[in-house]
């Protein structure tokens, strides 16, 4: 049976707490193991999540470099790895020929169409997030590239547009949303972790969990945050991740004179249990592909504030599963929060009918069974005909 296994490869430059990063492990672990012999190569050594993987499922590093800080890789000792590492990986995709290499992330991508080159294996790469605006250097190399890809997978609509704007045929490019474990998220017992927090059983809690990056609208939340308080004296605002804007925001905390209402958690191995702590989730995202923290919330059954950007809008619906507001309109925020909040049967009805959703969508079942009929299409093609049928999950 091993010996009829596809060698399925997976490329990423680390396993740090993300969204693709959680992709993959779900991805990994569930995927056939008795027609994909799954490999994870990874840049750098430091993978915290490693630890979250099937045994089944091996893990090879190119190089021992890499810094972690506030979760994320930020800096190697010597620049040379950047050049090093891929050409390892190439050598190894050229000595090892296998059947299949999936990448999900730009330089990542960029890596996987080069190893292409060296062997025969089907190159999948991704789209994760369709930026505002892009240097001009990565948008050169991604355009002179991206024919190398056999599929690109996007995990919007908006990321397949984006492939198809930069040079990809139509018809090599697949939607596969993520998906989550909803039932990991349906949970109520938040005493303890309100007591950790020192947050009263009766207050209200409104929440966001991401990378604190300024993209995600988190200046956006605290500049809101007054205003929300002022309606809502008894709130408090907890951001569950880290980032390397934490020092920023905690010092627009301190000059916004509400330190005692909001909360820095770090990254959390318990969000499933955080989020039933909250009673509001807000996601002020200036820019996403398709946000796992949004289908997190909705499959806690949570009323969401969020902006309409691309992904967040192939998730929520306006008035049906969630509110929208305007990018970076802190006044929007506000007004949609403190609305949920006075009027509960709203926010019920809302979280309720985003909990539906998130269970009949955004399943993990349904995402590896996405990725699943996408390889099988790819190995069925000949050799002389495209890869012809999008896929969308």
């Amino acid at each position: 049976m091993t010996a009829e296994r596809k060698t399925l490869w997976y490329f990423i430059g680390a396993l740090v707490v993300g969204g693709a990063e959680r992709t993959l492990i779900d991805l990994a672990n569930e995927v056939n193991g008795e027609e994909y012999d799954v490999t994870i190569w990874t840049i750098f050594s430091t993978n915290p999540l490693e630890t979250e993987l099937s045994p089944e499922v091996t893990v090879r590093s190119l190089t021992d470099a890499g810094r972690v800080a506030n979760g994320a890789i930020e800096g190697v000792e010597s620049p040379l790895v950047y050049l090093f590492a891929p050409l390892k990986f190439c050598l190894a995709a050229r000595r090892e020929q296998p059947d299949l290499i999936q990448s999900f992330l730009f330089y990542d991508n960029v890596i996987a169409r080069l190893a292409g080159v060296f062997c025969s294996a089907s190159i999948i790469t991704g789209i994760r997030e369709v930026p505002n605006e892009e240097p001009f250097v990565r948008s050169v190399i991604d355009r002179m590239t991206i024919s190398l890809s056999d599929v690109i997978v996007s995990n919007s609509t908006a990321g397949r547009d984006y492939a198809v704007e930069r040079g990809a045929e139509e018809e090599n490019v697949a939607v596969v949303y993520n998906g989550r474990n909803i039932e990991q998220y349906r949970t109520t017992d938040s005493a303890e972790l309100r007591s950790e927090l020192d947050i009263p059983m009766g207050a209200t809690v409104v929440g966001t969990v991401g990378r604190l990056v300024e993209r995600k609208g988190h200046f956006d939340l605290l500049d809101a945050w007054p205003s929300i308080v002022s309606e809502i004296p008894d709130a408090h605002l907890v951001f569950v991740g880290d980032g390397r804007d934490r020092e920023r925001m905690a010092e627009r905390v301190d000059s916004l004179g509400c330190a005692d209402s909001v909360h820095f958690l770090g990254t959390r191995q318990d969000v499933p249990a955080l989020l039933g702590a909250m009673d509001v989730f807000a996601f002020p995202s200036h820019y996403e592909g398709l946000p796992g923290a949004v289908i997190e919330a909705m499959a806690a059954e949570l009323p969401i504030v969020a902006t309409p950007v691309d992904g967040t809008s192939d998730l929520l619906e306006n008035y049906r599963t969630g509110l929208f507001v305007d990018v970076q309109a802190p006044d929007e925020i506000a007004w949609a929060t403190i609305r949920l909040h006075q009027h509960q049967p709203l926010a019920e009805t809302l979280g309720t009918a985003a909990g539906q959703r998130a269970a009949s969508e955004f399943t993990i079942e349904s995402m590896v069974d996405g990725f699943e009929r996408l390889y099988q299409e790819i190995e069925t093609e000949p050799e002389e005909t495209p890869y012809v049928q999008p896929l969308t999950g």
